[in-house]
């Protein structure tokens, strides 16, 4: 069972989302904690529409398994329209059963700096649809941060290594 499981959001093959998710994985690494990724571009997934789990590709139910052994998660979510994508929203309609009444951090990837507020619209469904808490900070990161495929932002940086050890303090205080 991994303790936390990172939440690839983003179907874009050059993802930046991805390549921030991975530094959240190397800063959890370097801490000891147990981890995977659930990829959305390698899921088999079809559009909710309200049938048991059963009936969605096994994909969907064996990512609903390692929701629902998990401790935590974190949310890699990149920004369209200013708010959450089409793909991790069918993604949480599907799979919501699993996270009830765990914790997440969330990492938000968007073309420009004006869009961090986008990030409320997830811990807003992940509150009432399944009781998820998230943790502060939201890593906010937009094309300023990288150079190149390089996550170059300190800051950014500095917010996943707080954002891991607001986890780390959850996941010390569970069985």
């Amino acid at each position: 069972m991994s303790k936390v499981v990172l939440i690839q959001g983003s179907l874009s093959k050059g993802s930046r989302t991805a390549i921030v998710l991975s530094a959240v994985g190397d800063v959890l690494s370097k801490k000891g904690l147990e981890h995977e990724t659930l990829d959305l571009r390698d899921l088999n997934m079809e559009f909710c529409d309200g049938r048991p789990l059963k009936d969605y590709p096994e994909d969907m139910q064996k990512a609903y398994q390692v929701l629902e052994q998990a401790q935590c998660y974190v949310f890699g979510m990149p920004v369209y329209c200013f708010s959450v994508s089409g793909p991790l929203k069918n993604f949480i309609d599907i799979t919501a059963g699993a996270m009830e009444k765990k914790v997440t951090g969330i990492v938000c990837n968007a073309g420009g700096n004006r869009s961090f507020m986008s990030s409320a619209d997830l811990m807003n469904i992940l509150a009432y649809e399944c009781h998820v808490t998230s943790v502060q900070p939201v890593v906010y990161t937009s094309y300023e941060d990288f150079d190149d495929r390089t996550l170059t932002g300190e800051k950014v940086h500095d917010k996943i290594e707080e954002m891991v050890n607001h986890l780390a303090k959850h996941l010390k205080s569970k069985p």
